[in-house]
């Protein structure tokens, strides 16, 4: 509730000829509008400079709008405060790859001294032409159909924009899933070489502007080596699993009675490294998908578009429920989840956005 010397109740006792409008402080207003329901209670201008957000005022056709605009010294504290997230985000991701390497090389210790710790971190960086993107393979993966230019003009006039804005020299293939039940995207491939597969549910439920910001999102991806990235987190945690179960067995097999009472420390870690390895892999795939909705910001400018975007699959998704905004979420449930909850994604947005 807003509190500025103002009551809902002296807007809202009597009928307005007109809208009634109050001035909260510089650059904030209250009115009461006569307009069609909105399609979001929040609005967010495309310069991101505007933010109105709607309450039904108990009248049919009038609600309840309350107007914040920003000045250039509000912009300069969110360009610096995206670029302190662009910061953590990226330091938060090298913790985690960090993290799982010093896990394995300890389970690689354990196994075998030096010379385990090298072998177990020997080879698991992915090669960075590792992943094949061809026609076939995509039909043969995904059942996905390669999009041409002719049939789908508006579609790749946005991902070419995007893409000019984001620096990538060559386009990513447009790939498209017969699914119309469904809605989703994927990214696949670096800077060098990449696809994104929309499902045909998407595009049909999505408006314009909204896949603009989801192709944003993927391009973000792209750009960042996301793919890599994470193959290479997997690559660490399979070498983790391995590893661990290499060194529980020898173990139980080499050591005496007397000797294996010494060893539970070791066992417990090892014990636990699977689950360990498998937390931080899932905390690095939350912290690149954080990131790519910030660079998708970057990229169009229009957190409206990708707030309702993030609306309409969660809804698809989940069902009409509705969602609490909160950048800072306390969801234990959070740990064990590949994608940040909605709530958590919009409210980062708006953090990056007002």
């Amino acid at each position: 509730m807003f509190d500025a010397g103002i009551s809902w109740t002296a807007l809202h006792g009597h009928r307005p000829r007109r809208d009634v409008v109050a001035d909260l402080a510089p650059g904030i207003s209250l009115a009461l509008v006569r307009c069609a329901p909105p399609m979001q209670m929040l609005s967010v201008s495309r310069c991101g400079t505007t933010v109105e957000i709607y309450w039904p005022s108990g009248e049919a056709g009038t609600y309840l709008r309350c107007r914040i605009e920003l000045n250039s010294k509000d912009r300069d504290l969110l360009r610096r405060r995206r670029l302190a997230h662009q910061t953590a985000n990226h330091q938060s991701s090298a913790l985690a790859i960090l993290a799982m390497m010093l896990l394995l090389a300890v389970c690689g210790w354990i196994v075998g001294g030096t010379e385990g710790m090298r072998r177990a971190l020997q080879g698991t960086a992915p090669r960075p032409d590792g992943m094949v993107i061809s026609r076939e393979s995509m039909y043969r993966w995904f059942g996905a159909r390669l999009l041409s230019h002719a049939q789908v003009p508006e579609l790749f006039a946005i991902l070419t924009r995007v893409c000019g804005r984001a620096g990538l020299a060559r386009m990513p293939e447009l790939y498209c899933l017969p699914a119309p039940s469904d809605m989703n995207a994927y990214a696949l491939g670096g800077p060098e070489h990449s696809a994104i597969v929309l499902t045909e549910g998407l595009l049909r439920g999505m408006t314009r502007e909204e896949i603009a910001g989801i192709l944003a999102h993927e391009v973000a991806h792209i750009r960042n080596n996301d793919t890599w990235t994470m193959s290479w987190a997997t690559a660490l945690r399979r070498a983790i699993d391995w590893t661990s179960l290499a060194g529980l067995a020898l173990l139980r097999t080499r050591h005496n009675h007397g000797a294996m009472r010494a060893s539970r420390p070791l066992a417990t870690l090892l014990s636990a490294a699977p689950t360990l390895g498998q937390l931080l892999g899932l905390a690095l795939s939350r912290v690149r998908e954080l990131d790519a909705d910030a660079t998708a910001l970057e990229l169009t400018g229009d957190s409206r578009a990708l707030i309702a975007a993030l609306d309409k699959l969660e809804r698809h998704h989940t069902g009409p429920a509705p969602m609490a905004v909160s950048a800072f979420g306390h969801d234990p449930m959070r740990l064990l989840r590949s994608h940040p909850a909605t709530s958590e994604r919009v409210g980062t947005l708006l953090n990056l956005t007002f």
